[in-house]
């Protein structure tokens, strides 16, 4: 039986603990929208992104590294699948990038070869290796399973994964030159998951 594979997105605002308590609530809220605001149209927002599947969340952070909780049926927000969400993120929405056959036999498998490659924490780096990288690396090797086996086609890349959620990421990691040990190859990457 498939299940489906979802990608649970949140908006990432500026964080606004470290904002004076005297700044009226409404001033602070504003400055968030309008900094979100600036860059989302130039295609350049920042978001943290999860993967749902077969009722657990899977997310990839800079101290436990890859994480899982409960997930709520077809995506979306709860307080347990909140657990390792960043304090400045809101969620925006969920996306059902494909299907899966495979087992939780197999998932975990997957996640096991992922974390002990280049998803541990202390692997995480904001450009080059992020929540949004693990993300699109995860779902790509559950999806695309059988094209990245055969080893063919060297375009393969999962369609349904939208470019914008970590453009920021590889706009900045493009500036500051890729470190080819730390800089995340998806489908390499996804296809080593499955071996």
């Amino acid at each position: 039986m498939a299940d489906n594979v979802i990608l649970n997105i949140y908006d990432l605002v500026p964080d606004q603990q470290n904002q004076s308590s005297s700044e009226p609530q409404q001033q602070r809220s504003g400055f968030s929208r309008m900094f979100a605001g600036l860059l989302e149209p130039l295609g350049l927002g920042m978001y943290h992104t999860s993967v749902d599947i077969g009722g657990f969340r899977y997310q990839f952070g800079s101290t436990l590294g890859i994480s899982r909780t409960n997930s709520p049926i077809g995506g979306g927000d709860s307080a347990e699948s909140r657990r390792y969400v960043p304090g400045n993120g809101q969620y925006r929405e969920s996306i059902i990038l494909g299907q899966t056959f495979c087992n939780q036999k197999e998932v975990n498998s997957i996640i096991q070869k992922l974390r002990d490659s280049k998803f541990g924490g202390d692997n995480y780096h904001l450009a080059h290796r992020n929540c949004n990288h693990f993300s699109e690396t995860f779902a790509t090797a559950l999806i695309l399973a059988d094209e990245l086996l055969e080893g063919g086609d060297a375009n393969v890349r999962l369609e349904k994964f939208p470019k914008w959620v970590n453009r920021l990421a590889k706009t900045t990691s493009s500036g500051m030159g890729r470190d080819s040990e730390m800089a995340c190859d998806v489908i390499a990457e996804a296809r080593n998951a499955l071996d």
